[in-house]
């Protein structure tokens, strides 16, 4: 018996539709989130790093800043299949994140 992708996540993730995620490279599309990582979409042209920060920004207006990431998985998908510039989707996991940080992620989360 095969686990679905969802049983084999060790947190539950939460789909957001209205907030980005801004790095150096530039912005991305959040697809969703969970208090070990996020996905979401972006340029294939902002090569991301192995390691880097990013905020995660939403519509309410929360602003959660300098969070340390590790990318862990990359796909790249035909650009001709997408209406959107957004082409690559990125998984990444949170590392190392303040008390402060985790207590704002949970607020965004929860």
């Amino acid at each position: 018996m095969e686990l679905s992708t969802q049983d084999r996540r060790k947190e539950q993730r939460y789909h957001l539709t209205t907030a980005v995620s801004i790095c150096q490279k530039g912005v991305s599309q959040v697809i969703d989130i969970s208090s070990g990582g996020i996905a979401f979409r972006c340029r294939c042209e902002q090569c991301l790093l192995k390691k880097w920060q990013v905020d995660i920004v939403d519509s309410m207006g929360t602003h959660l800043q300098e969070l340390p990431v590790e990318k862990v998985w990359e796909s790249v998908g035909d650009k001709k299949d997408y209406a959107s510039v957004f082409t690559t989707t990125v998984g990444v996991k949170f590392q190392h994140l303040s008390a402060a940080q985790q207590l704002a992620l949970d607020e965004l989360i929860y």
